[in-house]
């Protein structure tokens, strides 16, 4: 079974699971969040389906891939060329 994601398959989350924890510096600047690895793999999934891909800083791209990837892993099957899919897509 071949899912597309689509925008109305990832809303655009309106609370988190956990509230994200901010890192501060000496002059109490925002330089990082901390958000549970739900909130992130979920903040991933928003970023992939609503930005530009180019867009994206390449960190962001690599972190995607990453859990695209360990999806696929997970699911477990055969792996079926992408060619094979393309070509199921299109017929």
């Amino acid at each position: 079974m071949h899912v597309k994601a689509s925008a109305m398959n990832v809303p655009i989350p309106t609370a988190l699971a956990y509230p994200p924890h901010t890192i501060q510096d000496e002059r109490g600047e925002v330089v990082g969040i901390v958000l549970s690895q739900d909130d992130y793999r979920l903040f991933l999934r928003v970023l992939a389906t609503h930005v530009d891909w180019e867009a994206l800083p390449p960190y962001l791209q690599d972190a995607i891939d990453n859990m695209l990837a360990d999806e696929a892993l997970a699911e477990g099957g055969k792996p079926r060329p992408f060619r094979d899919l393309l070509a199921e897509d299109q017929g």
